[in-house]
């Protein structure tokens, strides 16, 4: 999921994910969070709705809901669940 977001960011907009503070913060099995600058939101989901393999798989990636705080996005969007198994490093 790293790989394709950096992939597809360079591709798209023609600069590196850290440019737009793009970074995939957690992940377990088929949610993530991203992180984003908060003026670039819509530049993020369009990133994100882009993407439609991953490693020869077709996929479709669907922003469930945006916050500005984490805590409110796991409250409203992930029923609570943290998503803390697998958390990612900044790409």
């Amino acid at each position: 999921m790293i790989y394709c977001l950096q992939r597809h960011c360079e591709h798209i907009y023609g600069v590196p994910c850290n440019t737009y503070g793009i970074f995939l913060t957690r992940f377990k099995d088929t949610k993530g969070i991203v992180r984003c600058f908060h003026i670039e939101k819509m530049r993020t989901t369009k990133l994100l709705s882009s993407i439609s393999m991953i490693k020869d798989k077709n996929v479709e990636i669907k922003t469930l809901g945006t916050s500005g705080t984490m805590k409110a996005l796991i409250r409203k969007h992930l029923g609570g669940d943290t998503l803390q198994d697998n958390k990612r490093k900044d790409i």
